[in-house]
């Protein structure tokens, strides 16, 4: 029996020596024990002496206990950020660069989130129109927080690629946007001839634009109608829809007839692909030609 009381006791010693009993008696602690209890005290008195105040309305006394509870309530707040203001100050810039780390790491994410607000906003597009986002030019077909993905177009044309592309939100902070929907049935095409100087090309003007109107002709009016629409329906001036011939030369001296059509985009290629096929043929007819 005695032998296991000394075993007893020398287990007990271990497990008080573990203990750290300076956490327990730190000054910091210490500190904050007896500020919070001295403003209890002090609070309690000062209850006591306004209750003694029989001759105090009753909403009276309510307001001073709750003023009482408030101030008393600031003081404790602010005497513990005095105690622990060191370790308050070294938590604060450990959190800082904690912040600091995440930002960084989630920067693009970050931008993402803005860029997906900033579209939100805007209404700079949604799904199904028709925009341009530095290189890629396509369809909205699905948008999230992160990205919008677009049913791309072929290179100068409004034909499906058959590729989709996702675009970073973040992309629209640096690049323009732009909003190609208002030109979705129909559009303003340009191209241009290039021809050698064999022939008066400006005399030629009265035969290109019957060319241009044997192909043309039938969109001629709705081009006209639909142009007074958009400009109705999104109060901006376009260009007039009339065909435009402008004659023009090159750096070396060629001879060159730009034509613009408010046309259907599905037709645009067409058109274009009709009447310089025509128009290259009595070129060439008229090239061959002995000049007189």
């Amino acid at each position: 029996m005695p032998e296991r009381r000394g075993m007893d006791f020398t287990f007990s010693t271990l497990r008080l020596d573990a203990v750290d009993l300076g956490i327990l008696f730190s000054p910091d602690l210490i500190a904050s024990l007896v500020l919070v209890l001295v403003l209890l005290i002090v609070r309690m008195i000062a209850n006591r002496l306004l209750r003694s105040k029989t001759n105090a309305q009753p909403h009276v006394q309510r307001r001073w206990l709750a003023t009482i509870r408030n101030v008393f309530l600031l003081l404790l707040l602010v005497g513990l950020a005095l105690i622990w203001a060191p370790q308050l100050r070294t938590f604060a810039l450990s959190l800082t660069a904690v912040a600091v780390a995440v930002v960084v790491a989630t920067k693009e994410l970050i931008l993402c989130l803005l860029g997906s607000f900033m579209r939100a906003s805007s209404r700079s597009f949604t799904v199904g129109d028709w925009i341009e986002v530095g290189a890629v030019r396509g369809e909205v077909i699905d948008h999230s927080v992160f990205m919008t993905k677009v049913q791309q177009f072929e290179p100068g044309s409004f034909h499906y690629a058959g590729r989709t592309v996702d675009i970073p939100n973040s992309a629209f902070f640096t690049t323009p946007i732009h909003n190609l929907t208002i030109g979705r049935d129909y559009i303003f095409h340009s191209f241009s001839i290039t021809v050698e100087p064999k022939f008066s090309l400006v005399g030629q003007s009265q035969h290109i634009g019957a060319v241009i109107d044997r192909h043309y002709g039938a969109y001629a009016a709705e081009a006209r109608r639909i142009n007074a629409n958009l400009e109705r329906r999104t109060g901006v001036d376009l260009l007039d829809p009339e065909v435009t011939v402008r004659f023009t030369t090159t750096d070396i001296g060629k001879y060159r007839v730009t034509i613009r059509l408010f046309c259907p985009t599905g037709r645009a290629e067409k058109l274009e692909n009709d009447i310089t096929r025509d128009l290259m043929s009595d070129f060439h007819d008229l090239a061959e030609r002995p000049r007189e």
